[in-house]
């Protein structure tokens, strides 16, 4: 699960925009890379688009509460 049972409702906010965001971003590389599957290197970004559609799935660590480690 993405959100625990403890956050707060600005940090379940901000947990569920990073990860449509990433699941946006890795779809749009994804749909990049297989409408130029021609050429030789957009296997390439599919496989970068599909890391980061995966990351969404994980927990953000930084800037959730009061510890923001950038």
């Amino acid at each position: 699960m993405i959100t625990k049972k403890t956050d707060t409702r600005e940090n379940k906010i901000a947990i569920w925009f990073s990860s449509i965001l990433r699941w946006f971003m890795g779809l749009l590389f994804m749909i990049m890379g297989f409408s130029h599957f021609k050429d030789d290197r957009d296997w390439l970004a599919m496989v970068f688009g599909l890391l980061i559609f995966i990351t969404g799935f994980f927990r953000p660590k930084c800037c959730i509460g009061n510890d923001c480690k950038i």
